[in-house]
């Protein structure tokens, strides 16, 4: 006995619309390819990008830390400070650091002036000879020299340590 024919329109014979459908399967199949790897190929222009922010991020906030460190490490080691006339060498910093740190450096840094122009007011008045040196200021120059020496040593390391780590990026 032969096979039935099929006249139906959803049937799977020349003409119908099942056999049209898969006409054109492959074509689809092309497309859904092709869009797959038009979509990995975007997500990995989105990594990269993301990747240069970062990097890009680091550089100037490495900067920002490189100078930091420098100053801190100039007035641990220095005597007597060099004069910046009537600003600290932390004053250009503030305000990039207030942008691409937050409050956290900003706050440090004006910590930073703070201390550094005490040291840098009592090396002015130690300079004026051994007999118009106070005890008191012999103390509080020491006291501010080992704040900035342990600031160099782990305190900046510390808080920039956070925002330069590229395992946990801020």
């Amino acid at each position: 006995m032969p096979f039935p024919t099929c006249t139906a329109p959803f049937c799977c014979g020349q003409g119908s619309i099942v056999f049209e459908l898969w006409k054109g399967a492959p074509a689809a199949f092309v497309a859904l390819t092709i869009g797959w790897i038009a979509a990995g190929i975007a997500y990995r222009q989105y990594q990269v990008a993301h990747a240069k922010l970062k990097l890009d991020l680091f550089d100037k906030r490495y900067a920002i830390y490189q100078e930091t460190w420098r100053i801190l490490s100039e007035a641990a080691t220095t005597v007597p400070l060099p004069k910046h006339g009537m600003y600290t060498p932390f004053n250009n910093l503030i305000p990039q650091a207030a942008f691409l740190f937050g409050k956290p450096v900003e706050n440090y840094l004006n910590e930073a002036v703070r201390q550094w122009a005490k040291l840098r007011a009592l090396q002015t008045l130690t300079q004026g000879g051994v007999n118009a040196v106070r005890p008191a200021d012999i103390a509080a120059h020491a006291e501010l020299q080992t704040w900035f020496h342990q600031e160099v040593s782990h305190g900046a390391k510390e808080l920039f340590g956070r925002y330069l780590n590229f395992e946990k990026w801020r």
